[in-house]
């Protein structure tokens, strides 16, 4: 079962971006489809207050990550890789606070999907997938960094969920938060996930409740004000002002 389970967790490394973008563009295909249920429209409302909340989680918990202490990303050549092992900011609170953070963006996709379908299949599916990711890129930094990952692994137990965070000002005392660097690596993922959020939910409401596209003001202005993001982001990033000083 391991050995399945590092294969799998292997081969999703290098496709679950694909995978995750085709199994939400089929969301877009059954979005008028709602679940059963005697009050259809406030329980739509409120997966959908609640799953974009889950996912604003998931984003902050990446974008303290990545403000504190940056790990590379997408392994080298889209295969696992890690030049050095890394244990600050919030490393020492949790090993995985990346994929702590993407957790939490798909389970909030998934509630303002509230399909019925997504629950069963794809919600566990991507749980399932990340474990797998996980114990793959685990095996690998046991291998590649032997008795420092165990004294890492002793010293932050925690595989997801963040633990003495009593000491989390001790953590980052000596350290700097880059807004540089955070907007620099995060906005076009940023963008890509809330703006699509944001079109999902445009898309469920109408097609479920027929209400019309120019009543849902606050999606659209959630969407657009996402756009100009992304544009200023990438006239200061092509400019060179969200370099490293």
């Amino acid at each position: 079962m391991r050995q399945f389970v590092l294969a799998f967790g292997n081969f999703f490394f290098k496709w679950r971006d694909t995978a995750f973008s085709l199994i939400f563009v089929g969301a877009f295909f059954t979005a008028g489809i709602a679940i059963l249920n005697p009050d259809g429209y406030n329980l739509d409302l409120y997966t959908s207050i609640l799953g974009l909340f889950l996912a604003s989680i998931g984003q902050f918990v990446r974008a303290i990550t990545i403000g504190y202490a940056y790990i590379k990303r997408g392994g080298l050549n889209k295969k696992i890789y890690a030049e050095t092992l890394q244990d600050q900011g919030v490393f020492a609170h949790t090993r995985n606070p990346m994929y702590l953070g993407n957790l939490l963006l798909v389970t909030g996709a998934i509630v303002c999907i509230n399909n019925l379908a997504f629950y069963l299949l794809a919600l566990p599916l991507f749980y399932f997938i990340y474990y797998s990711i996980i114990t793959a890129e685990e095996d690998f930094l046991s291998r590649k960094f032997g008795t420092a990952y165990d004294a890492y692994k002793k010293e932050v137990p925690n595989r997801l969920l963040p633990g003495n965070m009593g000491k989390w000002g001790e953590t980052i005392k000596q350290m700097e938060f880059s807004w540089k660097r955070l907007i620099r690596k995060e906005h076009g993922s940023t963008v890509v996930i809330f703006g699509g959020l944001c079109l999902y939910n445009i898309t469920k409401f109408h097609l479920r409740y027929d209400i019309a596209l120019t009543a849902l003001q606050g999606l659209w202005i959630a969407f657009a004000a996402l756009m100009v993001f992304q544009v200023v982001a990438e006239i200061l990033k092509r400019t060179g002002r969200l370099a490293e000083s």
